[in-house]
């Protein structure tokens, strides 16, 4: 059996120990190398070493950081405003693009613990503030504003940064992006962001 030279959670816990057991069984072998490219029988990865295979599940396309897609809109390009760094203000609101809001959104994914379904109530649950916010107003529009923004988006990074996901050890992680910055995930406790979308700063918005 290999040590582990990752932090603890760098991939999804097995806690039911099958996986471990797996591993002990003789036919099986952890290969640690990347995969090349694929012939007619099997793989050759990274260091130019060929596996026979039967069968080959080839789990890849994912694209966590491409939020959106391929949804294009006439207008403003959002695409064109997050760049490499996709970013919402607790994963839902973005300035310069008034009413609109987004779910599981950048900064809401669980990587470990909690529910998908959890952060989607809690941001339906500040949409639904917001609106109560217009509504009561003689506004048209609401946005979040830009300092709030920069301020949640920083916070966010230093946060982020003390997490296994952001680890430097890390070499393969598909949640980093180019410039090695995890912003699809959240980092914060459930707790609080729970907190904080159930009753959101009125002063972070402008309404007009």
């Amino acid at each position: 059996m290999e040590s582990l030279t990752a932090p603890t959670g760098k991939r999804a816990l097995q806690d039911n120990g099958s996986w471990l057991r797996t591993l002990r069984r003789d036919h099986v072998h952890l290969v640690r190398a990347g995969a090349q490219r694929l012939t007619e029988d099997g793989i050759v990865d990274s260091t130019g070493t060929f596996h026979r295979a039967d069968v080959i599940v080839w789990a890849t396309g994912f694209r966590p950081n491409d939020f959106l897609t391929p949804l294009r809109v006439t207008g403003r390009d959002l695409h064109r405003f997050w760049g490499e760094r996709p970013r919402a203000h607790l994963g839902v609101t973005v300035p310069g693009f008034p009413n609109f809001f987004l779910l599981y959104g950048p900064g809401t994914n669980l990587a470990s613990g909690g529910s998908i379904i959890f952060a989607a109530e809690c941001a339906v649950r500040l949409i639904m503030c917001c609106l109560r916010l217009l509504t009561t107003s003689d506004g048209r529009r609401i946005e979040v504003r830009a300092e709030a923004f920069d301020a949640y988006t920083a916070k966010a990074r230093e946060e982020m940064s003390r997490k296994v996901w952001a680890s430097p050890h890390i070499a393969h992680n598909y949640y980093r992006n180019d410039a090695g910055e995890v912003t699809g995930l959240n980092p914060f406790r459930l707790v609080d962001y729970w907190r904080w979308t159930s009753a959101p700063d009125p002063g972070e918005y402008e309404i007009g």
